[in-house]
């Protein structure tokens, strides 16, 4: 399985994430220049070049794929090599999805899109790393190395607090009212 030779062998995997960043600001670099992404899309925030995508991807997809591995460790029956799998496709897909709508400027109706992994996440957990690596590596090409992990920190954080509230709190809150009376 793809996965599980993924997760035993790091090192080739984060070469072709490298070799991909490096491809893709080596063409930025000689068609027009490496850009910078700001906060917000306004100039008056602070920016951030692709340049720095060279440290943070091949950084943040090592932690995650250690993260994943970990959560594979716990329980690694082919049920969890396939929650995995989907979990980095859907996050992949969804990444891919939302730099679409910014690249063919309906970006009117991305705000509302962006949201999906959070409402999603009142009946799934999308709070996996793999969701999150696929998300960062589908947003990269067009947001960069530190916004696609900005936001998807942001979405990787809102969802896990809505399933840990919603999905696990509110109903221990009722088991426990239910025990005193």
């Amino acid at each position: 399985m793809i996965t599980q030779k993924i997760l035993q062998n790091k090192v080739p995997f984060l070469l072709l994430i490298v070799m991909l960043i490096g491809f893709h600001i080596t063409w930025d670099y000689f068609n027009g220049g490496v850009p910078t992404h700001y906060v917000l899309h306004s100039k008056d925030m602070p920016g951030f070049s692709n340049w720095w995508g060279l440290l943070t991807i091949p950084l943040i997809t090592l932690i995650l794929l250690y993260l994943t591995e970990r959560q594979y460790h716990k329980n690694p029956t082919t049920q969890k090599l396939s929650h995995i799998n989907n979990g980095f496709i859907s996050g992949l897909l969804f990444g891919i999805f939302l730099s679409a709508l910014w690249v063919f400027d309906l970006d009117g109706i991305m705000p509302y899109v962006v949201w999906l992994p959070v409402v999603a996440s009142f009946f799934v957990p999308v709070h996996y790393p793999q969701h999150l690596l696929g998300f960062i590596i589908g947003m990269a090409y067009t947001f960069g190395g530190v916004l696609s992990i900005g936001i998807g920190l942001l979405l990787l954080l809102l969802s896990f607090l809505i399933w840990t509230i919603f999905r696990k709190g509110i109903p221990l809150i009722f088991q426990k009212i239910n025990q005193k009376n």
